[in-house]
């Protein structure tokens, strides 16, 4: 198969959309773990097809400009979403293992799923204004998360909640701002992929955020 620019974009949509379904099927109490199990194992598919294909298009095209940078934005992109995928596994695991629903933890991560949303969408339509306010947005995410582990953590002081279920609502929490953090990735890479800046430790950009 010749693979081009365009196939990777589509491989790494087809990924997404099973990420996505991972996420989303990761705090639903009526989705069973072999179903987020058999979610996991087809991204670790698309993870080794992708990367695979990624090189073979680096070595067998020897692209420059543009198409050079798909290759490698796809190549992270991959990464941070195969983490993604990862990190379902252990929310559903902990989530589970309560068996109930925790509005705190669904209204973040509701919040969670539209960043991821618009990250991707900033990638398919190329759109840098949207992959900054991705950026931008992780604060909010960060801030969910620590008044989730304020809060909880208050309640096992209190003997409001048990341990251990105070616990795995933290640990759920961290999980869902780590998947936020891989969102933020994935808009600074589309940064990358269209402009040719990579941003990640530019302090003008870290700076035009402040004003």
């Amino acid at each position: 198969m010749d693979i081009s620019p365009k196939t990777l974009r589509d491989y790494i949509l087809k990924m997404a959309s099973l990420v996505e379904a991972s996420l989303s099927g990761s705090l639903n109490l009526e989705k069973s773990m072999e179903e987020i199990f058999e979610l996991e194992r087809k991204i670790n598919e698309f993870h080794m097809i992708i990367d695979d294909a990624c090189f073979k298009y680096i070595a067998l095209k020897s692209p420059a400009a543009k198409d050079l940078r798909t290759a490698i934005a796809v190549m992270k992109i991959n990464a941070d979403l195969e983490r993604m995928g990862d990190q379902s596994v252990k929310i559903k695991r902990q989530y589970m293992s309560i068996g109930r629903e925790i509005l705190q933890i669904k209204n973040m991560a509701l919040e969670v799923n539209i960043m991821v949303k618009n990250a991707l969408d900033s990638f398919v339509r190329s759109n840098i204004k949207l992959a900054t306010d991705v950026i931008e947005y992780d604060q909010e995410i960060n801030s969910l998360n620590q008044n989730i582990v304020r809060n909880h953590v208050n309640q096992i002081k209190n003997n409001e909640m048990g341990f251990d279920e105070g616990y795995t609502i933290i640990k759920i929490s961290k999980n869902l701002e780590r998947i936020g953090d891989h969102a933020k990735n994935i808009a600074e890479d589309v940064i990358f992929l269209e402009s040719g800046s990579d941003i990640r430790h530019s302090p003008e950009f870290k700076m035009s955020k402040k004003d």
